[in-house]
């Protein structure tokens, strides 16, 4: 009934779309316990991203139940964490193509815009073992876009505060036997507004802040052949070009860093197949993702004269999935996937060093069904990582100028049992071992000198226990879920020089994140749509006793849609995040809360085409995702569009 609703509110904003049934069926992982698409804890449709006006992925991951977002604000990116655990505990897919990692270990997802996708799934703590490694805390997928009509199309372009402008263009066509779908999209600031209530200082004004520009490019390019009604194979084409400023630091100006991104550009190409037989099918992926980046830095604010060398950076992943199945008989599926990837890094200061890694993994999975309403679904993943090059970028007498080779292997099993007492309630419960191996900045980086290499760090590992219920009538729902993750082997930074600052990334033992999660909807007869969801989270160090970074004890989403009159409708969204701890040796650099409410006005002029009105932090509440980087205050954007 919700997707119904929902469905209904983004056909009054844009005439003839729905992306529901724009689905890339290829580009989709296994998420488990995704089945109902009442709720949103899984999925963000597109018709939300355009309804609430979520451009970036950041900003609509930011909707979902268990998730935040957080900043680095000294490299100006933006990441997020699911139910605490870092960006680094969760892979980053394309159509099921896992995202190049640079070596930080996440992905900017503010580079990343949702103009092209038909939905992001989501999956948490019980993730499926057919995804591959590093799945600790779960995984996330954009799926793009995939025509169904002859010809379809949407033509957008809008302005916001700062200077700011954005365009994009979707265009597919679908003849049956084949299909394309083209897409393109720019968006640009100048800057973005300081909330009023900012108190100035030498670095920044409560105006606009420095160095804050930012410019996007993409294109998506997608040709697929559908010989029958089950195959299907497809060749996927990306490029994204991105760069922009890195803001200063307010409340502590002493730690001035002077940077900008030159260039962050990233290129993908992939090909993706399923092919069935009369008992099976094989699902298959071979892909290259490049990514490259040059960060500059600058002596003062002029940004005119640079200080020291560029440092540009080159990195790549190919591989290899292969998923078989068979298809379900009466009581039970089984898939098996393999996995295989490698990943190459070069760093370029006056001398090129390279750093190569190989990953591997396993996975086996089966569906049993004891009846129609039980079903018990077990499985693991046996994975390994090696590396195979890692040159010392400071040779020295410790080690040399070669590190050494570390390489791990893990067996992770899991187990969930769901039962459904009929269409409107179920219940789950499962278990799942996960491990994380540790990325190649965190064993290998000296960071500017402000950290000592750790080769030999061990893999992280957990295991997530989680139960969960669901409820739906005729026009509403609620969810709960409760969830439990016991870290062993923790990575985290501690200090190891407290004069000169230097740290080192290091097994810090045991750590326990804990929580629950809880969503509701309403769909009302009169055209008004709810929906909600809160969660609350406990991650601590258990044997220093402390919390961890970057996880917010409270988080509450709110969206309130409704149709006024004919061809006007309205919505009202609402994300508040508590306060948390952004640094690990410093506990007094803290984040406050911020509840940042959100307005969107859309009128249909005439059959498929549109203009709306709307801004974001309509309060100009002054917050920060990182202590000393204010956040954008009030946002005030219009957009025209056209579908046809």
């Amino acid at each position: 009934m919700y997707k119904k609703i929902s469905f209904v509110v983004a056909t009054t904003l844009f005439a003839n779309f729905a992306s529901a049934n724009q689905t890339y069926e290829l580009g989709q992982i296994d998420v488990l316990g995704a089945k109902d698409t009442k709720f949103k804890s899984n999925v963000v449709y597109s018709e939300d991203m355009v309804l609430e006006e979520k451009n970036t992925v950041q900003e609509a991951l930011n909707t979902v139940s268990g998730l935040n977002a957080y900043g680095y604000g000294t490299r100006g990116e933006k990441a997020i964490s699911i139910r605490g655990f870092s960006a680094r505990h969760s892979p980053v897919f394309i159509d099921g193509i896992p995202v190049n990692v640079p070596s930080e270990g996440y992905i900017d997802f503010s580079n990343f815009n949702t103009f092209d996708l038909s939905q992001i799934q989501v999956s948490k703590g019980l993730s499926s073992p057919l995804l591959g490694v590093n799945t600790f805390a779960g995984a996330i997928n954009l799926v793009t876009k995939k025509p169904t009509k002859e010809l379809e199309g949407t033509i957008s372009a809008g302005v916001f505060s700062g200077n700011g402008k954005k365009t994009y263009l979707n265009l597919g066509t679908n003849q049956g036997k084949y299909y394309v779908q083209a897409s393109g999209s720019f968006m640009d600031r100048d800057s973005y507004p300081v909330s009023s209530n900012f108190n100035s200082n030498v670095n920044q004004d409560n105006d606009k802040r420095v160095n804050s520009y930012k410019e996007d490019k993409k294109i998506n390019l997608k040709v697929g052949f559908t010989p029958n009604d089950t195959d299907e194979y497809a060749i996927n084409y990306i490029n994204q070009k991105s760069n922009k400023g890195m803001p200063l630091i307010t409340k502590n100006p002493g730690k001035n860093a002077y940077r900008q991104w030159d260039y962050s550009d990233k290129e993908s190409i992939y090909f993706l197949s399923n092919t069935n037989f009369k008992y099976a099918y094989l699902k298959s992926r071979l892909f290259y993702d490049k990514y490259e980046d040059n960060m500059l830095f600058f002596k003062d604010k002029t940004y005119t004269k640079l200080n020291g060398d560029p440092t540009p950076y080159d990195a790549n992943t190919k591989g290899i999935s292969l998923e078989i199945g068979q298809y379900d008989t009466e009581r039970n599926s089984i898939k098996l996937a393999l996995h295989a990837k490698k990943d190459t890094q070069k760093e370029d200061d006056k001398k090129v060093y390279t750093k190569k890694m190989n990953y591997f993994s396993v996975g086996l999975e089966d569906t049993f069904r004891f009846n129609d309403n039980f079903r018990v679904i077990a499985g693991a993943s046996w994975d390994k990582d090696e590396v195979k090059e890692a040159n010392n970028k400071k040779p020295d007498a410790f080690y040399g100028s070669e590190f050494e080779h570390e390489s791990s292997t893990a067996f992770n099993p899991m187990m969930k049992v769901e039962y459904d007492v009929d269409d409107t309630l179920g219940f789950y419960a499962g278990v799942a071992k996960k491990t994380r191996f540790a990325s190649l900045k965190e064993r290998y980086s000296y960071r500017l000198g402000s950290f000592i290499p750790n080769p030999a760090l061990k893999p992280e590992k957990t295991i997530n226990y989680e139960i969960g219920a669901n409820k739906t009538f005729d026009n509403q729902g609620i969810k709960a879920v409760l969830f439990y993750s016991d870290v062993k082997d923790y990575i985290q930074s501690k200090v190891i020089d407290v004069p000169n600052r230097i740290s080192k990334e290091d097994n810090i033992g045991k750590v326990k994140h804990m929580g629950y999660e809880l969503e509701y909807f309403y769909a009302f007869d009169s055209g008004l749509s709810f929906d909600a969801n809160y969660t609350r989270l406990l991650a601590e160090d258990k044997e220093n006793k402390r919390d961890i970074t970057n996880a917010p004890k409270h988080n509450l989403n709110l969206s309130l849609s409704y149709k006024l009159i004919k061809d006007l409708t309205g919505n009202v969204n609402m994300q508040y995040s508590s306060g948390s701890h952004t640094r690990e040796n410093d506990r007094k650099e803290d984040v406050g809360g911020a509840a940042l409410w959100n307005a969107k006005l859309a009128y249909e002029l005439v059959k498929g085409l549109t203009v709306d009105v709307g801004a974001s932090n309509i309060f100009d509440k002054n917050y920060d995702l990182d202590y000393g980087y204010p956040e954008a205050g009030r946002v005030v954007y219009s957009n025209l569009t056209y579908k046809f």
